[in-house]
């Protein structure tokens, strides 16, 4: 298997659990400090909130790339197959347009000088890490995006034929 092909497959599945893993043993670390020592981490919050905020961007991705996002079916149901296969694809491209804007915006924001010039209160990170989290998963999501309507469109014109 390639390099680029494991990325493919695992990139959202490896960055998602390693941030789990560390934001999950921080808050244990941290409770178990708390009681133990009667002493928190004092910048055990602000850690895992900026890890938390990546791991939800990045299980968006990942649930787009599984296609495990929740949906109202009802209606789409009682289409005929190809008016299902066209009304995914089309969903797909509206998805693809307000993420490829969450990701103009997020990216915006992530670099307006007010944003640039702060940094947290305990950890003294720039601010602009946390507003790094949007760009990043639109990013993320309209690429899983556009590979699912490439392999939906391809699956439409192959049962067409």
């Amino acid at each position: 298997m390639s390099a680029l092909r494991w990325v493919n497959e695992n990139l959202e599945k490896c960055l998602a659990a390693g941030l789990l893993l560390l934001f999950s043993g921080l808050m244990i670390l941290n409770v178990a400090m708390l009681f133990i020592l009667k002493e928190a981490i004092a910048w055990a919050s602000e850690g895992v909130l900026l890890m938390f905020v990546f791991f939800v961007w990045i299980g968006i991705s990942y649930a787009f790339k599984e296609r495990k996002h929740i949906s109202v079916t009802a209606l789409v149901e009682r289409l005929p197959p190809k008016g299902q296969k066209l009304h995914g694809i089309a969903i797909n491209l509206l998805m693809i347009l307000f993420f490829a804007m969450l990701l103009k915006v997020g990216w915006e924001w992530m670099m307006n000088p007010a944003v640039q010039n702060k940094s947290s209160l305990l950890l003294g990170y720039p601010m602009w890490l946390y507003y790094a989290s949007a760009p990043f998963g639109a990013a993320l999501s309209v690429i899983r995006l556009v590979q699912n309507s490439v392999e939906d469109i391809k699956g439409l014109i192959g049962n067409a034929s």
